[in-house]
């Protein structure tokens, strides 16, 4: 289907003068005398590209770009603007406009700009369509995946999922590990019941035990009430046993009986508790390491391995990164929707290359910390913290790198330079071809928006002049 285009100027000599341009290239033109008719028109069906014209009566061709980006709809919108008017055309770029041409047209011109303009929302239309396709197909409840070690681990949940059996989830910190339990009692038959979760690291051994079986009052100093244990408030559900390679050995052999019997007795009582409950234990240790070590019981370690879950670390499934950044940026914006909604290729590229040793829960910490500092519609390299990516090659960095030359995973570099040859053509125009603006609105150093600027092709000095920015952006 060829492309539709909405003309939209109060003269109608101009109207017609546009329309038989755009209709010898083939295209689908509608034509309105107001912007009022426009927007019945916008709302009605969807549109390409709208051209229209900037001084109209009651609704202007700004408040009609306005009304379009606030809608989020795909159209590409032109503004018309009369010669000798640059502060009009500047005020329409930062309002979102694609481009603007001025009065009285130039028809190649024209032609061109239609051209790149509809080439270019196509692509974002593509972009746009995989992100929707990404986050069904490699969506798997609150998980993000396309690494094939962890869609397989995905398909283990499904199956484990409904049987009940204990589940053992090892990875290192920061992998997704109560992630992976909460999918599991979502999958079980008994996930209308309670889910419960205990870190077992951060607790002493008598508070450990009263917060998984509970105690009565008077068991110890300070039991002023009965405390009902962990055990007990995931009766009919699942209790995730968090780092269980934590647990002293007097508790694991405690542990042990309520795995086989399914009873315990809360601390100081004497009433026999019997309860049903799925466990799910996670731990960041090798377990069959640490039974041959002789600090965990062999007895228990076959107990809870009845299914083993490994979650590979995140330098080792690279190509999830990208999603997940995207994703973490998308969860951390300001309520109200922040002004940064992308991350720059420089700084996707360094998140990929560098090792994670803090896996999932690091990679969100720098995303968050990221939105902090970001000032411009996009997350640069520098907003990123430096452990990730350090400010001075000379210092040691936290984790390692990995190899340099590695290719962004699902990110063609020629897509890549028109998105960022589009967005630095925008910036020079709208900041009149200073640098330092613009590296300040893009959240990118001076340094590295002239280096990008020469990479790209786009020479400042055609920018000073807002309205030389139309035969120059490309």
């Amino acid at each position: 289907m060829n492309p539709s285009i909405l003309v939209v100027d109060d003269m109608e000599i101009n109207r017609r003068h546009l329309e038989s341009i755009l209709r010898i290239d083939g295209y689908e033109v509608d034509s309105v005398a107001d912007g009022r008719e426009a927007w019945k028109r916008i709302r009605a069906r969807k549109y390409h590209l709208i051209i229209t014209d900037l001084r109209m009566p009651e609704l202007s061709g700004l408040d009609l770009l306005a009304m379009v980006r606030n809608e989020h709809m795909p159209a590409g919108v032109i503004l018309l603007t009369a010669f000798g008017e640059p502060e009009d055309a500047l005020r329409a770029m930062k309002a979102g406009a694609d481009d603007f041409l001025t009065k009285p047209l130039d028809a190649d011109h024209l032609r061109f700009l239609v051209k790149r303009i509809l080439e270019r929302r196509a692509m974002i239309d593509e972009l746009e369509r995989l992100k929707r396709q990404t986050r069904g197909v490699y969506h798997f409840q609150t998980m993000i995946s396309k690494s094939p070690r962890v869609r397989r681990v995905f398909d283990l949940i499904e199956q484990v999922g409904p049987t009940g059996s204990t589940v053992l989830v090892q990875g290192e910190t920061g992998t997704g590990k109560e992630l992976v339990a909460q999918a599991i009692h979502s999958a079980d038959t008994r996930r209308s019941g309670p889910f419960i979760a205990l870190n077992c690291a951060v607790l002493n051994d008598s508070l450990l035990e009263s917060e998984l079986f509970g105690h009565e009052r008077g068991a110890f100093t300070g039991a002023e009430k009965r405390n009902i244990g962990r055990f007990e408030q995931a009766h009919g559900g699942t209790l995730l046993l968090d780092e269980v390679g934590d647990i002293p050995p007097l508790l694991q052999a405690k542990l042990l009986r309520v795995l086989q019997s399914g009873t315990f007795e809360r601390l100081g009582g004497a009433e026999t508790i019997k309860v049903d409950v799925r466990i799910v234990a996670a731990t960041h240790r090798r377990l069959d390491e640490e039974v041959k070590m002789g600090r965990f019981r062999a007895d228990l370690f076959y107990r809870l391995n009845v299914v083993k879950i490994e979650l590979p670390p995140l330098r080792e499934r690279t190509e999830d990164i990208p999603l997940l950044a995207t994703h973490f940026l998308e969860k951390h914006r300001p309520a109200g929707g922040g002004s940064t909604t992308e991350i720059s290729s420089e700084a996707m590229r360094s998140l990929v290359r560098y090792s994670w040793p803090g896996n999932i829960r690091e990679l969100e910490n720098a995303i968050k910390s990221g939105l902090t500092l970001a000032e411009g519609g996009v997350l640069g390299i520098n907003d990123l913290p430096e452990s990730v990516v350090p400010r001075s090659t000379s210092g040691p960095r936290t984790g390692a790198l990995l190899d340099v030359n590695r290719p962004l995973p699902d990110l063609t570099d020629e897509l890549i330079s028109q998105v960022e040859r589009d967005y630095f053509s925008k910036l020079l125009a709208m900041y009149k071809g200073n640098v330092a603006r613009c590296a300040r609105h893009s959240g990118l150093s001076r340094r590295s928006v002239t280096q990008k600027l020469s990479k790209l092709g786009l020479e400042r000095k055609s920018y000073k002049n807002p309205l030389e920015a139309v035969s120059t952006t490309a």
